[in-house]
């Protein structure tokens, strides 16, 4: 037979799981995203460096002091 503390016990259950389930989800985006920016954080400066050396910039002027004549 069915009982009011049964059916409050399986709805609370299916609601728990149900919400379990969202959070598990929330994690593993946030998870995600936190993995996406170190990534992105690494790899920029190697990835810059590399353009820097592939795409030729202006020259440097001399450090040296410019006498008087």
């Amino acid at each position: 037979m069915i009982t009011k503390d049964n059916i409050r016990f399986w709805l609370l259950f299916i609601v728990s799981i149900i919400l379990s389930a969202i959070a598990i989800s929330l994690f593993f985006k946030a998870l995600k995203l936190i993995l996406y920016i170190i990534l992105v954080l690494a790899l920029a400066p190697i990835i810059y460096i590399a353009l820097r050396s592939i795409i030729p910039g202006r020259k440097r002027p001399d450090d040296k002091l410019k006498t008087r004549d």
